[in-house]
């Protein structure tokens, strides 16, 4: 696989990816915005207007599994493609919400709809691009979700105030189904060549990856970073609203420069994933979390704000280490036919922290009566636990792991 497709083709996919995991991407942060006036229109609580965001992450964990294994088994193109259609239908679907119980509803099966996206997206890449290329394609990749929450907050929300949350949603709806026309046109690429790979693709089951150390210690090195880095992200702008009384706004600017620095690193890393030998990914897992847990503290026990931002980027460039090493990592290291369900089951461990922790995090939160010392706690524990689990990781060399094994 990889080796198959010219550059012209190479450049289509990766460019119709990335279109998707931009509007993907999109509809999470609209979601967060339209938040406020969806609250106020059917008078939620802050307690529904958290399980609206959850039903999301819940039956997108949960896909991560089903799409893996999906785009083994089928390949990538029409598992990729189905999954851009039925998120759009469920975008549009959304302004048409009737009430909280419609809406919970929607959501959930929005996640069901978009969770098969991450892995199918990995196979697409093993398909088209040779391993040396790999690390660089799914990092710039992956790191749409950095450049998505430094540019894409004050558009959404512009267009939330301009055509209501409704109309954001049909608009968003239109635009996905639009990038569904060129993600299929893009991923056509050398008909004989995914003929061929596609034939070649053998059918092997789940047993090899579930008795794999590699995919478990992946899966607990991303279910801990996640963990961490979902807590930060998710309470550390009102931890500055309460704590060093900025507004809002200014909050949200705050975001800006630590995810445009975000987005940068994650293609660094890629990079040089792509030039190193394996020693640098183990490197990185353990640097990236080390690093992580130590700036948390910094964050947690400056007086200064300015000194904070700094911390929260530096703590964005450390996680990203971790993050475009783990999704890197079953591109290079696992055999072609098993990336679909190793990413699968990696992303969600991931997706699973992403889904409890900020709760978690909240009910601390509320009972030591809006004092957030408990929360940042958990997210140090976690951080120590996230360097443990890259500690015992162990790189194995390129497919000659004990998945391959298991398959012969």
């Amino acid at each position: 696989m990889g080796d198959k497709f010219s550059r012209a083709q190479k450049t289509a996919v990766i460019a119709g990816l990335f279109l998707a995991w931009a509007v993907g991407y999109a509809d999470r942060i609209l979601m967060s915005v339209a938040l406020v006036p969806i609250s106020k229109e059917f008078m939620l609580t802050a307690q529904e207007g958290g399980m609206l965001l959850s039903a999301f992450y819940f039956s997108y964990a949960i896909m991560q599994l089903a799409g893996g294994w999906l785009s083994d088994k089928f390949g990538s193109r029409i598992v990729v493609v189905a999954c851009v259609v039925m998120w759009s239908i469920f975008t549009g679907v959304t302004s048409l919400g009737w009430s909280f119980a419609s809406l919970l509803v929607i959501r959930f099966m929005f996640g069901l709809g978009e969770g098969s996206f991450s892995p199918a997206s990995s196979v697409t890449v093993a398909e088209v691009f040779p391993k040396k290329q790999r690390a660089r394609a799914k990092s710039f990749l992956v790191s749409t979700t950095f450049l998505g929450s430094a540019v894409g907050s004050a558009i959404i929300a512009a267009s939330v105030t301009k055509l209501g949350w409704r109309g954001a949603f049909d608009i968003l709806s239109v635009v996905g189904f639009a990038v569904a026309v060129i993600l299929w046109f893009s991923l056509r690429g050398d008909k004989r060549a995914r003929q061929k790979t596609d034939v070649e693709r053998p059918r092997v089951a789940w047993k090899p990856v579930l008795q794999s150390p590699l995919a478990w210690k992946l899966t607990a090195v991303w279910f801990f970073t996640s963990a961490l880095h979902v807590g930060v992200n998710s309470w550390m702008p009102t931890y500055l609203m309460t704590s060093y009384h900025i507004s809002l706004k200014h909050a949200g600017l705050a975001l800006v420069v630590p995810n445009l620095i975000a987005f940068a690193g994650a293609n660094t890393v890629g990079f040089f994933l792509d030039k190193l030998d394996k020693r640098f990914e183990k490197g990185c897992l353990v640097a990236g979390s080390a690093l992580s847990t130590v700036f948390l503290v910094l964050m947690i026990t400056t007086t200064q704000i300015w000194l904070l931002l700094t911390y929260w980027t530096l703590f964005s460039l450390s996680f990203n280490l971790v993050y475009a090493t783990v999704f890197a990592t079953p591109l290079r290291r696992v055999p072609e036919q098993l990336i679909g369900k190793t990413s699968g089951l990696m992303n969600f461990g991931g997706q699973l922290a992403n889904s409890i922790f900020p709760a978690i995090m909240g009910a601390l939160i509320t009972a030591a009566n809006g004092a957030f010392f408990s929360a940042f706690y958990l997210l140090i524990g976690v951080g120590v636990l996230s360097v443990v689990a890259a500690l015992v990781f162990k790189v194995p060399n390129e497919t000659n792991s004990s998945l391959e094994l298991a398959i012969n």
